[in-house]
């Protein structure tokens, strides 16, 4: 009887033993848990927003600078837009230098990547505070340079606007669009900041009836 009670004994003190090991587990894996959405939803959104004033500001420069590097000798309207007339002097047909578009396109291009990347290879500077996930503690504490961030894209297209300026006159307008993506590596997460800026590189007034089709229409493709 006492070998028994012994038994029983050994083995109810093994049960609670499991008991709090599976208990110490659970506590453990809910931990784990509320880490992991704590800083999915809390933590990441706040870094992303400190980062995204930064990246677009960092990206307005790198496209301003690219602009202003690929046009610092000025660019002719008819460099890339030629204009046909009839005999009486209204315009029958416009078009745009595809191979000229394609190049100033890829210069545009290439030189923002290179200016951002300059510009993100410091990183950017973050309240630490930020990283616990308080918004209203995020703008303090001592700053240090977040560096997990990479340029995701780069793209430039190119659009026109047509404004009537008097009889039988047409402001044609000539504009990039350059559009930028910069991912920021969270921990457990990655956030994609974009940004864009639309910039006049060219205008000239068009004297002549201009078609409906260019008026209503795009002459970039």
């Amino acid at each position: 009887m006492i070998e028994c009670t012994d038994a029983k004994i050994l083995k109810g003190k093994n049960r609670g033993k499991r008991k709090r090991r599976c208990f110490h587990l659970f506590i453990a894996a809910a931990m784990i848990a509320v880490c992991f959405l704590y800083s999915r939803f809390f933590i990441s959104e706040t870094l992303a927003e400190v980062c995204a004033d930064y990246t677009y500001a960092y990206g307005t420069e790198a496209v301003n600078a690219a602009i202003y590097e690929s046009f610092s000798g000025g660019i002719e309207y008819s460099e890339i837009i030629s204009v046909e007339k009839n005999a009486a002097g209204d315009i029958t047909l416009m078009s745009a230098d595809a191979v000229r578009i394609n190049a100033i396109s890829q210069s545009i291009v290439e030189k923002t990547r290179t200016n951002l990347s300059e510009r993100l290879h410091g990183g950017i500077p973050v309240p630490w505070l930020a990283f616990t996930g308080i918004k209203l503690l995020a703008g303090y504490g001592k700053e240090v340079n977040f560096k997990a961030i990479s340029i995701a894209g780069v793209t430039c297209e190119f659009d026109s606007v047509f404004v009537s300026v008097g009889i039988n006159q047409t402001l044609h307008s000539v504009y990039v669009l350059i559009n930028w993506e910069v991912s920021v590596d969270i921990p457990l997460d990655k956030k994609i900041e974009t940004g864009s800026a639309q910039v006049l590189i060219s205008e000239a007034v068009l004297v002549g009836k201009v078609p409906e089709i260019y008026l209503n229409g795009k002459l970039f493709p």
